[in-house]
């Protein structure tokens, strides 16, 4: 029961961290939290594209902050009631997003966002939901 709680909680901040960065990276493209991942683009693509790239971040952030937010609240309330639908929405999410875009990221040659982004949050979300998913097992 600890476990689960400590694990439910992890994925729980973890969720609202990246909904929070969604939003920065939305509002504020050029944060200083952004300069590494930012000067890898550039170092990737060249600075041609610095409006397209503002730009993109957008709507970028702001499915990062509303996907994050959903999963918050998916991570609040039935996650924690541990309703199996909850765990495998989760699960699914992550990884048809981590598939899909290390993909993008591969045919890009930004390979450099896998391992900025991709691995990071494959890392702070799988972790919980393998802990977890003895939890949501049918008895």
């Amino acid at each position: 029961m600890k476990l689960f709680t400590f694990w439910r909680r992890w994925l729980l901040v973890a969720s609202i961290g990246f909904a929070l960065n969604g939003l920065a990276v939305c509002w504020w493209p050029d944060s200083p939290h952004l300069d590494v991942w930012n000067a890898a683009i550039r170092e990737t693509f060249g600075s041609e594209g610095e409006d397209v790239r503002r730009f993109l971040l957008g709507p970028l952030g702001g499915t990062m902050a509303g996907y994050f937010a959903m999963q918050t609240f998916i991570v609040w309330i039935p996650f924690r009631r541990r309703e199996r639908w909850a765990w495998t929405a989760v699960i699914s999410a992550l990884l048809t997003w981590f598939v899909s875009d290390t993909l993008a990221s591969l045919r890009a040659g930004a390979v450099f966002n896998i391992w900025m982004v991709n691995v990071p949050a494959l890392i702070a979300a799988g972790i919980p939901l393998l802990a977890t998913r003895p939890a949501f097992r049918r008895e």
